[in-house]
């Protein structure tokens, strides 16, 4: 390609603002695999074989629950709490809040949950075991579980993926002619960024060598949305900067900037109606036609890329793009089973295969530049090698924002983390949103909201546990349900409901810093717009019974899913045996609490050493282990970036800080008893997108944003 040619499509990318993807619902399953044989040669084609089907990773079984909530109501009386001493330090203001709610939240604590549980153990105070110790503690081992299985698995089989593709464009760009040569050239540039990527010392074939330095200086400036050197498209650089657990070694970042590239670069189908994009069309699904063949070719390329998709997509979900399985298969019914090069110079063959994609999903996510006179399932519709997943939240992200919500003159640029709790069925979020925040006032908000609440409503159990991210949200969900007659008396006000709020948004904060990588973020379009003598107590387990009912699921589907594929070493398969038999035990102490029934002495036990347990679980001695592991682990404190909005530039930050303090007020035997316990901190902010947080930097900021203003209903 000329630079004359370049410069048009560039400038025609900006007229039509190409790129994204946004519609209802889930992706469909992808076509059967169908792989091809054979080789580039001269007279040679590639040859269709049956496929064989993935076997998939592991069921989820789910653990039986049985809640008896029979506990009476009592009224709240510090003055006749068995440990005084426990509150001596609390001011009126907390106190008040205390009786008056029942627990008490302090924006104080410690680095990390179980340190403070530790030094609770030592002070001899009761113990409150949270959710959020165990959901923290999750996070910790399907983080980890994810960088091992990169470090150790995921980047040797992308090094030697780049190779063999690299290898493939080279002898494509050989043999092709014409309109086929050019597609090659240009995915000879595209192999070459990913291999530099990874490998920065590799070398690279001299006639792509200009387009590769450009295209890597923009990766190296990640100044936003450029235009892209190799494919003249705008494409958002700023997403190339290492964040989330990428940042703990040098080659988690390369790995991090290289699957960037592969899940960012899309090859569309139809990026518009005019000469110019139609043409713009056909080049770039040349380039996925010939990538989809090379991979299709080689059989043990195709199943290294296998062995990251398959697995990723068990962590996180499927592919929200078009993938080389679905390519193949369109191939087979449009273009024979026998193509050769020489084939794909044919224009009327490449509109055929592209007419037979018809029958493919559209993405339901934008990840892209795109104008709102444009429709982003129809223009972003296309090939991207090893695609961003499809996850939930983005996709209401998708449905929440400009121009699915507010007018061009008054459009809603950000979501928030509320609006994912609304839509699964939280009052108290959509109570918020409206009255706190009023984010009705943008057009058609309740409407969409509406939409969602009713489509999220329908999903079953298999649609909830079809792969770790849906499950992690899944354990979630009981948080949200209103606590009523039976209960605790803590539990059954307001100021337990916001607080639980607040406990999902932490969880559901550090499920995005796990996933940045992979989970494909949304992007709002461009508008043209809390005695006497008595027995001790050792402690009391927040009783929500089906969030540990769900995360001991979640953590055994887990555990059998990635053992089975040999992604988990010894250490980890014990880390999360433990995890699981502590959550089955929380669950029925739970279930015992709410039925008035004593515990036995190794129960009792299980909530005295809470704070031990959980650091025995979530620190490692392996030294694959310390390969992944920097300073910025020693704390909770993680950030992450879930939206961008293309019109300010900015993106939609969720952190979690340090651990807050929570006191609750417990009744047993007649006697109430102030017991401690440690929760998330959550913050939400806006942020330069050109800027984007890494854990390091939001560890280190003076002073963190303030709190959202409706959490003042618990927190002091």
């Amino acid at each position: 390609m000329n630079k004359k040619t370049l410069g048009s499509f560039v400038s025609l990318l900006l007229i039509a603002g190409l790129l994204a993807s946004c519609t209802p619902g889930q992706p469909e399953p992808s076509p059967a695999p169908t792989p091809f044989t054979g080789s580039t040669g001269p007279g040679v084609v590639y040859v269709v074989q049956t496929p064989a089907k993935s076997p998939g990773l592991a069921a989820y079984v789910p653990v039986p629950v049985s809640v008896n909530a029979t506990l009476p109501a009592t009224q709240i009386a510090l003055a006749d709490v068995t440990n005084p001493e426990i509150i001596a330090g609390l001011s009126a203001e907390r106190r008040a809040l205390l009786e008056q709610n029942g627990f008490l939240v302090i924006a104080y604590g410690p680095q990390q949950i179980y340190d403070f549980y530790k030094s609770a153990k030592e002070r001899g105070d009761p113990i409150y075991v949270t959710t959020d110790s165990v959901l923290h503690t999750f996070h910790i081992l399907y983080d980890y579980a994810l960088r091992l299985a990169e470090a150790g698995y995921f980047i040797p089989d992308l090094e030697k993926l780049n190779a063999a593709m690299l290898d493939a464009a080279l002898e494509q760009y050989a043999q092709g002619e014409g309109p086929v040569k050019e597609a090659a050239r240009l995915n000879l540039a595209y192999f070459s960024v990913a291999t530099r990527l990874l490998a920065p010392e590799a070398e690279t074939p001299a006639d792509v060598e200009d387009l590769v330095r450009a295209e890597l200086a923009l990766i190296e400036a990640h100044a936003g949305f450029q235009k892209s050197p190799i494919t003249g498209n705008l494409l958002d650089y700023s997403r190339f900067v290492p964040r989330g657990h990428y940042t703990r070694s040098e080659a988690l970042q390369r790995y991090f900037k290289a699957m960037s590239w592969y899940g960012l670069v899309e090859f569309r189908l139809k990026p518009g109606k005019t000469p110019e994009s139609i043409a713009i069309g056909r080049r770039e699904t040349r380039q996925a036609l010939l990538m989809s063949l090379a991979l299709g070719a080689d059989p043990e390329a195709l199943a290294r890329w296998d062995r990251i998709y398959e697995p990723t997509a068990f962590f996180v979900g499927k592919a929200d793009d078009l993938t080389v399985y679905d390519y193949l298969a369109v191939v087979k019914d449009t273009l024979g089973e026998q193509v050769s090069l020489g084939n794909l110079t044919d224009d009327a063959k490449i509109d055929a295969f592209i007419a037979g994609t018809d029958r493919l999903p559209a993405p339901k996510i934008s990840s892209s530049f795109v104008l709102d006179t444009e429709k982003p399932e129809e223009v972003t519709k296309g090939f991207r090698l090893m695609g961003q997943r499809f996850v939930p939240d983005s996709y209401m992200f998708q449905q929440l924002v400009y121009n699915q919500v507010g007018t061009p003159d008054d459009p809603r640029l950000f979501p928030k983390g509320l609006d994912v709790f609304a839509v699964l069925g939280s009052d108290r979020a959509t109570d918020i949103l409206k009255g706190v925040y009023h984010e009705d006032r943008f057009a058609n908000y309740d409407t969409q909201i509406a939409k969602l609440q009713a489509e999220f409503g329908e999903l079953t159990t298999d649609d909830w546990t079809q792969n770790l991210y849906y499950g992690w949200l899944y354990a979630l969900l009981p948080l949200l349900e209103s606590k009523g007659d039976g209960y605790p008396t803590y539990m059954r006000n307001q100021a337990w409901t916001d607080k639980q709020l607040y406990t999902t948004l932490g969880s559901w904060t550090e499920l995005r810093h796990d996933t940045i990588l992979y989970a494909k973020q949304s992007t709002t379009v461009r508008a043209t717009g809390m005695p006497p003598q008595q027995e001790k107590v050792v402690g009391y387990v927040e009783p929500e019974v089906g969030c540990y009912a769900r995360l001991a699921a979640l953590t055994q589907q887990m555990r059998a899913g990635l053992g089975d594929r040999g992604l988990l070493g010894d250490e980890m398969a014990v880390k999360f045996e433990s995890l699981e038999k502590l959550l089955l035990a929380l669950k029925t102490i739970a279930e015992k609490e709410l039925a008035g029934q004593p515990l036995t002495e190794t129960e009792e036990n299980a909530i005295l050493y809470i704070g031990g347990t959980l650091e025995n679980i979530t620190t490692f001695t392996s030294q694959a282990a310390d390969e992944v592991s920097s300073e910025a682990d020693k704390r909770m404190a993680i950030v992450a970036d879930v939206h961008t909005d293309t019109n300010s530039q900015s993106v939609l930050e969720e952190g979690v800080g340090d651990a807050f303090t929570i006191y609750v007020v417990i009744e047993r035997g007649g006697y109430q008893t102030v017991c401690v316990g440690a929760t998330f901190s959550q913050y939400e902010f806006t942020w330069p997108m050109d800027n984007r947080l890494t854990d390091e930097a939001w560890q280190a900021l003076e002073q963190w944003p303030a709190r959202a203003e409706w959490t003042t209903s618990f927190v002091r």
